[in-house]
């Protein structure tokens, strides 16, 4: 029986033609000797704009660090002597106004990061550019602009939507707008969408991934404006070795579903490169599947014990053993975050998750006994979960204090999960939906979909006290707090021993989480706006959410 995909099937495509082969080699030899900075060369802005997401004590640091998505982007386009920055306003109160600040007048081409939550600044971001610098094009890259395009063309000042990855894609736009042949090229620059000089939109064919990672260069970060502040860049970072995914979870989007890796020559090369360079301390691997294939895995630990590093990783319940695990731990791991997500057999047969509770357990007592720490990461609101498993998650998270993180189901824009919402009338429209995506910050307090039938109150019980089951996380002495992060719940509660004895007492007495400021005008983007009253009923009657509070600008600090 063939395969059936859930996601867009343009995103299983490789990009194997003469054209990928001619940019892969560029970036492998201007990796080696990058091109000087060549100011006739047209500007290149990359903004990374705001996220609502809140991150528990002691992982704050993912919230600011530099990330691999933007740093190719822009270390490919440096080594190639565009000039080039990043604008970074993910933690800034006001970033629709800083990121406008930073463009007029000083860029030719602007680039957008999206997210599935940041939709709404960069609508508007492209909205003040369009008006007041209309000679400037707009590429968006990203997340939610490969599982929407069209939304993004249709709702927004967007000049060109790349799918998928990026850096084939922006080396081939930016070489034909250097050159003033967009005009003639863009209908033969695969992996877009963009408007013809008429204003029809078009899509061109699909570019693919790289079937060779070893091609991408090695992370420029000084690009970061980071770089540059009194404190310098933070010794944590997130990189992977891999992209894709071998599972087709119902609730999870990849922009590269395909699963490919870098050698482990190339892994020690770039490893080395942001020790020797950056200080990197801590490294976030955001591999989806860390260690799927046990060889492999065993292979890429042995590159990691090489550089003194401490760890965290994604992975599956299922993909883990006692030879994996000994690797893991030797080679500096901190603690391994596993897709736990329910133990209801029903909830994870409809997830496709390929998992069950006792392949949970089994990893959990494999991690522990490895002498790593099990983070476990759970969803609240599955399709198919009953009060009885949602009982049964909450007193095993309890029992064990292993959680890191826990979630209301997000319908995220290509899933199908997002499908259905959208067949069953969840969500009123696309465009409402990505709106209020905007306001989730992963509090119990947040607004939900809620697709499992379960009362709120049930829903938002079982958030709370599984909430309140968190550890640490590995970063606990973060130095590079912004000045204007807010925080969340304080908890005098420290757990069980296991927790104190890595953090300390009291390690979330002044807050269990924090993250940047909701943006200016959150306000309008919550559910009982953008959906049904009987949608806006069953997920945000008992609660006010962050959004609802928002006053000046600012959401109240540390609202409950």
């Amino acid at each position: 029986m063939p395969r059936v995909l859930s996601l867009a099937p343009e995103l299983y495509a490789n990009a194997t033609n003469s054209v990928d082969h001619r940019y892969q080699e560029q970036m492998r030899e201007q990796d080696k000797t990058p091109v000087p900075t060549d100011p006739t060369l047209p500007r290149f802005t990359l903004v990374v704009g705001p996220s609502p997401f809140t991150m528990p004590r002691g992982w704050e640091f993912f919230l600011t660090s530099p990330y691999e998505g933007a740093s190719y982007i822009s270390t490919v386009l440096h080594n190639a002597g565009y000039p080039v920055r990043i604008v970074d306003v993910r933690y800034t109160p006001n970033p629709l106004q800083a990121a406008y600040d930073q463009i007029i007048g000083q860029t030719d081409v602007l680039g957008i990061c999206t997210f599935e939550d940041n939709f709404p600044f960069c609508n508007e971001l492209m909205a003040m550019v369009r008006d007041n610098a209309p000679e400037i094009p707009i590429i968006c890259g990203g997340s939610l602009v490969t599982s929407v395009p069209n939304l993004f063309m249709e709702h927004t000042a967007c000049d060109i939507a790349v799918i998928s990855e990026g850096e084939i894609t922006i080396l081939d736009l930016m070489e034909s707008y250097a050159a003033g042949r967009w005009a003639q090229d863009l209908p033969t620059i695969r992996g877009i969408l963009y408007r013809s000089p008429e204003g029809v939109v078009k899509r061109t064919p699909p570019r693919g991934q790289m079937m060779d990672l070893d091609a991408l260069p090695r992370m420029r970060l000084e690009l970061w404006p980071q770089a540059q502040s009194p404190m310098g860049l933070q010794p944590q970072i997130i990189s992977s070795y891999s992209r894709g995914c071998k599972m087709d979870c119902s609730f999870c989007y990849r922009t590269t579903p395909q699963v490919r890796a870098k050698s482990p020559e190339k892994m020690d090369a770039d490893l080395a490169w942001l020790k020797s360079r950056y200080g990197i301390e801590f490294s976030f691997f955001v591999d989806l599947t860390f260690s799927s294939h046990r060889r492999q895995t065993i292979e890429i630990c042995d590159v990691i014990k090489d550089h003194d590093l401490r760890w965290t990783c994604l992975t599956r319940c299922a993909d883990m053993d006692k030879p994996r695990i000994d690797a893991m731990r030797d080679a500096g791991a901190d603690i391994i975050l596993y897709g736990v997500e329910s133990l209801g057999s029903e909830v994870l047969r409809e997830a496709r998750k390929g998992n069950s509770e006792n392949i949970t357990v089994r990893a959990m007592r494999t991690t522990f006994d490895g002498g790593v720490r099990f983070g476990a990461l759970l969803i609240v609101g599955l399709p198919n979960e009953s009060e009885e498993s949602l009982n049964h998650m909450v007193e095993f998270a309890e029992t064990y204090n292993h959680v890191t993180r826990v979630k209301y189901l997000s319908a995220m824009p290509g899933t199908t999960v997002y499908q259905q919402a959208l067949q069953s009338g969840l969500m009123r429209s696309e465009l409402d939906h990505v709106n209020w995506l905007s306001i989730e910050q992963a509090l119990h307090e947040d607004e939900f979909l809620n697709v499992s039938g379960l009362s709120e109150q049930a829903c938002r019980d079982a958030y709370k006290r599984v909430y309140d089951a968190y550890q640490p996380g590995p970063v606990m002495d973060f130095q590079h707090w912004p000045e204007n992060f807010t925080h969340f719940h304080p908890n005098p509660d420290d757990g069980l021993t296991r927790s104190t004895s890595y953090a300390g007492s009291g390690w979330r007495a002044q807050a269990s989480s924090a993250g940047a400021p909701l943006v200016p005008g959150s306000e309008r983007y919550t559910l009982d706006q953008v959906a049904s009253p009987e949608v806006a009923a069953a997920g945000s009657s008992l609660m006010a959410c962050g959004a609802k509070k928002v006053t000046g600008g600012l959401v109240t600090a540390g609202a409950a």
